[in-house]
């Protein structure tokens, strides 16, 4: 039968495996490069705005986690509150968002480890080496993923503890050792409020995205109506004093008045705690290359089961509904996973490496560019989600000042929060980053026909069933 392992993830697994997608030690490299990018100095403030923002979108999550729990995950809070159509749209967005994740680690991964690994060994690296790297090092992922659930959340415990004890460690060796900043970068410091939310929209949301990448794990969860919703809340919380210990020290490490070139350098982290000598350097190196692995992990779990659930109820082929006798895991929604992510990555390189002639410049361009789309589509469910929201409290009875502050307020705040960092996205970002809207608009018009041309709107389902 193609049943997935039930009760098989407890909420310390669920945790653990969510931050897979927030990869602590990412904060000294590809989460802060992109914020740094637009809010420099201000970074840290960007992180807070990120942060805030997380928790109001994980609100969402908590409320509607309590009542429903499946492998539609998000698709199935939306298509509850809004109906089937809206459901099945945002089943589509979620495959544009964790695609474009993929894409744009892809393209940072690629981009940071031929220059990083000749920076610290003072030889010339080839750049094909971080071709043959993301490859070396994406067949562990995905065969984790194919094994189950189980050896996923396990293997995200150990290397998850391993960063967060490294990050916290060297954040506060480089607090210590660098000139005082006090509170400024808390603030708009020569920045203004536009550069702070397009750091929002260009890194610093993007690196809290992944702690709903657990909502799809709700047929494998332990008691999920009460540990998903914990599980979301405590990897934010965890996950953002991290970042904003780690955003700190980095633009103390760098210098407040030196953040104009920081994301000119695509191994910041790197130039900052070299100071500290070869071995903390060593140890970061092994870590910040090895993290594509949980990161693959965490975001093609969370797909295939989203792909897996989209196939059991009937939007896209039932085959990609199979799920292996043994390891209980979609394989071959992974199979196909997989396949697509390699050809899309072949395409988005080659194009962005020409356009913009170079390498360096196009893998830079490519990673801001998957990383803008990820955001922006993830924003847009996050709309959906609260949407959702305000109509199960039209419609249900109760309507206590707690239901007002959790399924009206602090949605609606979200909401505005989100609608802001979507207009800073689209009004000022430059080619070719400013095509990523272009391209969600047109995967939104295409998901739409598919669901008309291909009646899946008539289809009739039950999205509190598990």
């Amino acid at each position: 039968m193609n049943i997935l392992n039930k009760n098989s993830v407890s909420t310390s697994g669920l945790i653990f495996q969510g931050m897979g997608q927030l990869s602590p030690i990412g904060i000294f490299g590809g989460s802060i490069l992109g914020a740094a990018a637009f809010a420099l100095g201000a970074t840290p403030l960007s992180f807070i705005i990120g942060l805030l923002a997380s928790l109001l979108a994980g609100n969402s999550i908590y409320q509607y986690s309590k009542k429903m729990a499946s492998a539609r995950g998000y698709y199935g809070y939306i298509g509850d509150g809004l109906g089937h159509i809206a459901g099945s749209f945002a089943a589509f967005l979620y495959i544009l968002y964790e695609f474009a994740n993929l894409l744009f680690i892809l393209g940072y991964y690629i981009l940071t480890f031929s220059p990083t690994l000749g920076y610290i060994t003072s030889i010339s690296i080839p750049d094909y080496i971080s071709y043959i790297y993301i490859v070396l090092i994406s067949i562990p992922a995905f065969y984790v993923v194919y094994k189950g659930i189980k050896p996923s959340y396990k293997s995200q415990i150990v290397v998850n503890m391993i960063q967060i004890i490294f990050v916290v460690t060297i954040s506060i060796i480089i607090i210590i050792s660098s000139p005082k900043i006090g509170a400024i970068p808390f603030t708009t410091y020569n920045i203004g409020i536009k550069g702070v939310f397009l750091g929002f929209i260009t890194g610093s949301y993007l690196s809290f995205a992944g702690f709903g990448s657990i909502v799809p794990l709700g047929e494998e969860a332990k008691a999920p109506r009460k540990s998903i919703g914990m599980a979301v809340l405590a990897i934010i919380l965890i996950m953002g004093s991290i970042y904003l210990l780690g955003s700190y020290a980095m633009v103390a490490g760098w210098g407040l008045n030196n953040m104009a070139s920081f994301s000119n350098s695509i191994f910041p982290g790197f130039i900052i705690i070299s100071k500290f000598g070869s071995v903390p350097n060593g140890i970061f190196f092994l870590l910040n290359f090895f993290v594509v692995y949980p990161l693959f992990v965490t975001m093609a779990t969370a797909l295939s089961r989203n792909i897996y659930a989209m196939a059991r109820d009937g939007l896209i082929s039932s085959r990609l509904s199979t799920v292996h006798n043994k390891n209980k895991s979609p394989h071959v929604a992974l199979i196909y996973i997989i396949i697509i992510f390699f050809v899309l990555s072949g395409l988005s390189s080659m194009i962005f490496y020409y356009v913009e002639g170079g390498f360096f410049n196009g893998f830079f361009d490519d990673f801001l560019f998957f990383a803008t789309v990820s955001t922006v589509t993830t924003l847009i469910i996050h709309v959906m989600l609260n949407f959702s929201l305000y109509s199960k409290f039209k419609n249900e009875g109760e309507k206590t000042l707690k239901k007002i502050s959790t399924h009206i307020i602090m949605p609606s705040i979200s909401t505005v929060i989100v609608a802001l960092a979507i207009y800073y996205s689209i009004s000022s970002l430059t080619f070719p980053i400013d095509l990523g809207p272009f391209v969600i608009l047109a995967y939104a018009i295409c998901a739409i026909l598919y669901i008309y041309a291909g009646k899946k709107y008539k289809l009739k389902l039950d999205f509190k069933e598990e």
